[in-house]
Parts: structure tokens; sequence; C-alpha cells
């Protein structure tokens, strides 16, 4: 694989520190305003003054019309949900190097978490042996993180077409990222001996735990994007 070739062309993914629990009632909410009905997402800023305040805080005066609210359906969810500095900056999880490695995987669309997901395995020694429900748990969260928001989990490509080029692939909560990187840290899972990349497995795994860890010291969930 030509990686040159490849970072010209595919996209790049970047794991962000996400608030899970704002993001799972406000993709409903943004859904059904999208579909002409707004009473959810009044209903939702009106209950949480934490979220009609960030948004405020972008210059939209009346967070409750969902209508004057002129963003893309993935910008919004980002701006919303995205965890910040003090400074405004989204919070940065990891090292550059394991941002950088997990951002543009040399293979196929440049997917670390596709790789993984295509050629990880369960452990039969491990599975055979109770260890299966692990194994599942590993693979629905890595299925949502991945493509949760996307047209194949969702029917619609609302938070694929966000302002230039941002794509919402899913989302994990804190609770879930801590889940996520216990169980990946079992041995309920191995690589397949299929996988084309020596050890391409075992990178995507060291490089994304990293950026997991990251995430769990700072009590956050995480959003995969991408950028066409």
């Amino acid at each position: 694989m030509d990686e040159e070739a490849l970072s010209s062309t595919s996209p790049f993914y970047t794991l962000d520190a996400f608030n899970g629990q704002w993001a799972s009632h406000l993709v409903t909410a943004v859904e059904e305003a999208q579909d002409g009905n707004t009473s959810t997402w009044e209903n939702y800023i009106a209950q949480h003054d934490d979220v009609a305040q960030r948004i405020k805080s972008q210059g939209i005066k009346e967070p409750r019309s969902y209508e004057t609210i002129q963003w893309d359906a993935a910008t919004l969810l980002f701006t919303v949900c995205v965890e910040i500095t003090d400074d405004g900056r989204p919070l940065p999880l990891g090292d550059r190097l394991n941002r950088e490695r997990f951002g543009r995987f040399p293979y196929g669309n440049g997917s670390a978490l596709s790789y993984l997901l295509e050629y990880i395995r369960p452990n039969r020694s491990i599975t055979d042996n109770d260890g299966q429900d692990i194994y599942d748990s590993i693979i629905d969260d890595l299925q949502m993180l991945s493509g949760g928001c996307t047209e194949e989990f969702r029917g619609h490509t609302m938070f694929e077409s966000g302002f230039g080029g941002m794509n919402i692939q899913g989302y994990l909560s804190r609770e879930q990222v801590r889940t996520l990187r216990k169980n990946l840290a079992s041995r309920t899972w191995t690589a397949s001996y299929e996988e084309p990349l020596d050890g391409g497995v075992a990178d995507v795994a060291k490089h994304f735990m990293a950026l997991l860890k990251a995430a769990e010291r700072r009590q956050v969930g995480v959003v995969l994007r991408s950028h066409s």
C-alpha cells in the first residue's frame, strides 16, 4: 500500500472528547426537528440549560427555536457535545503520535476502526468459556463508534455531510469508553490469520486503547469524525 497515495485520497479520522450523554438525546431531537417535528427539540433545550448556554455561546440567541439555527446537523451535534478546554478549543486526547497513527490508517478507506472490525476475531480458548459476552460487547461498541451516526445505521446521511467536509461517524458515552477499554484489555479477542497487514490489528488496538485511556482519565466520552 502506497501510504503517500492513501493520504491524498482517504479521509482523516479524529477521536475527540465528547459528551455522549448529551448526544444520545440530541441526535433524536435533531432528527425529529429535521422531519418537521420541533417539539422534541424545544422540550430538550428547555430542560437542559447547559446545552442551551453552549449554543448561545456560539451566537445563537434563541436556541429553543430550531429554525433559527443555520448549522447543518453534523456541525450542530459536534458543536454542542464536543468537550472543550477553558479557551474554547476541543479537548485533545492522547499524544500527537497516537492521534496521527489512528487518524489515517494505511489500508482501505483509511479508517483504523474499520480495519479492526474487519479483522478482529474471538479468542476461542476464552470465548468458549464464558467470554463471548465480552467479545460481543467489544463489537457492539466498535460498531456504534465507527458507524452509529451513518446512513447504514440511521437510514440517512444527516450527520455525514457537515461544514468543511466533516462527517460524524459515531460516539460513545464515558461509561461505554470505560467498558470498551477494559474489554479490549482482555484476552477475549485476537487478530485474524487472514489480516493483510502483519501486526495491523495489534497496532490499531495499541493506539486506540491509548486514546481511550486518555478519555477515561478525563472522564469523557468520545466521538469519531472524519474529514474528507
